[in-house]
């Protein structure tokens, strides 16, 4: 799923820092797990 994110950022030249996922027992930041970097392809 993250990289459909970034591909589809990319297309509209944007940067994705940072992926949330978003539950009914809460959230979590990939960025807290130390788990996502800075993408961009190109």
């Amino acid at each position: 799923m993250t990289k459909v994110i970034i591909g589809a950022a990319n297309a509209l030249d944007i940067i994705v820092h940072d992926h949330i996922i978003i539950g009914k027992g809460g959230h979590v930041r990939l960025k807290g797990l130390k788990r996502s970097e800075k993408h961009r392809s190109g």
